[in-house]
């Protein structure tokens, strides 16, 4: 679960840089990062996420082994996907541009959501954002989007992109998260049940061959 959300969350970031729409708020501020460091893109994402998952454990909330581990995975699948989806022109349609950043917000969503449910720790924005929203006593549902817009407000100042899709992904990856959260863990359940009735009918065939 956690290679697999770590890739879905790269792949997916990787296409919001690509279509040139904007990406999310936190990857604008890393682009900012980029563009005053001159720093390589996974690096960028190093330095950002550690700070995140620092700060998130100084307000109580404690980073788990994924946490810690899914930033060394997205960082290079993201640099490796961007670079390939860079020898191509991006759509020139506006239509088609939107809809593949949908399909990608829901892609981290999905990504999110495969980190939580492997219970090796959540991504470090939702780390982050649950340790703020214990420290302030509001609904992380309130405070997140505080939190998205300072990253696009401090982002923009520091010259990151943005535009229509830093929007979109600022306004739905709360929901996609928590969407991808319940597919994932839907999924995982139904395997986990199927596995087991599959032992058990193994069970079952090997005691009646036993006492034939």
């Amino acid at each position: 679960m956690l290679g697999i959300g770590s890739y879905l969350i790269a792949a997916s970031v990787a296409v919001t840089l690509w279509t040139g729409l904007g990406p999310g708020p936190l990857d604008v501020f890393i682009g900012a990062m980029r563009n005053i460091t001159g720093l390589p893109l996974s690096v960028a994402v190093w330095v950002t996420v550690g700070v995140l998952i620092a700060v998130a454990w100084g307000l109580g909330r404690r980073p788990g082994f994924g946490t810690v581990l899914s930033p060394f995975l997205i960082g290079p699948m993201l640099q490796a996907v961007f670079e390939t989806l860079d020898e191509f022109g991006a759509p020139q349609s506006l239509a088609a541009r939107v809809a593949l950043q949908l399909v990608a917000i829901f892609g981290i969503g999905l990504g999110a959501g495969a980190l939580i449910v492997s219970g090796l720790g959540a991504g470090s924005g939702e780390l982050f954002a649950g340790a703020t929203s214990d420290r302030v006593g509001h609904a992380e549902s309130r405070v997140r989007p505080v939190i998205e817009l300072t990253w696009v407000v401090v982002g923009v100042a520091l010259g990151g992109p943005a535009g229509l899709g830093t929007i979109m992904v600022a306004v739905l990856i709360g929901p996609a998260v928590a969407r991808g959260y319940q597919i994932v863990d839907r999924v995982v359940a139904r395997s986990h049940r199927q596995v087991a009735t599959t032992h058990r009918a193994i069970v079952a065939r090997e005691v009646a061959h036993s006492t034939r």
